[in-house]
């Protein structure tokens, strides 16, 4: 599977239409880490709208879609699938880094991966909780990972900062009426 081109629109899902990006307001313990998150995938975007207005009480939700300018200077971060490394990365921004090994944490302006949806979030609580094995264990992070690829998971890109949202420019915001 591959993961979205940052050259084609991006779409963001949300209750609002987003006028400007703010990174700062994303949540904390997000599979990339805090800022604003994007895909290639209008559906999912659309998808998620649904969802997050559902979840609101909200009759409707919007998708606002934007165009990368360049990515000259930054940082960017590309997993092309759901691997060790994916999985350690979203084990450190979820909050469970005592399970990924040590090194120097990179900051990236962008990061490009699989989405870690819900039922990828019951795969990492269950692996915290030891039922695939010690979580300090490679066999453990191994059939995490493996369960894993059986799902069908899609790409998300992250702006995770201040200058890499600057590149972001909004071309409109449409609504999606909640089924």
């Amino acid at each position: 599977m591959s993961y979205p081109q940052l050259a084609s629109p991006l779409y963001h899902g949300s209750t609002v239409p987003v006028e400007r990006v703010d990174v700062t307001k994303g949540a904390v313990k997000k599979d990339f880490g805090r800022g604003f998150y994007t895909t290639a995938d209008v559906d999912q975007a659309e998808r998620f709208a649904r969802l997050k207005a559902r979840r609101e009480g909200l009759a409707e939700g919007h998708v606002s879609v934007f165009r990368l300018a360049d990515l000259e200077g930054l940082a960017v971060q590309r997993f092309l699938r759901s691997d060790a490394d994916w999985f350690d990365f979203v084990l450190q921004n979820r909050g469970y880094a005592r399970w990924v090994g040590s090194g120097p944490r990179v900051v990236w302006d962008i990061v490009i991966g699989p989405v870690a949806n819900d039922a990828v979030g019951l795969v990492l609580n269950q692996f915290v909780a030891g039922v695939y094995g010690d979580p300090g264990s490679r066999e453990a992070k191994d059939t995490a990972i493996r369960l894993l690829l059986a799902q069908k998971l899609h790409g998300q890109v992250l702006f995770a900062t201040v200058r890499s949202a600057a590149r972001l420019e909004r071309m409109e915001a449409y609504r999606v009426r909640v089924e």
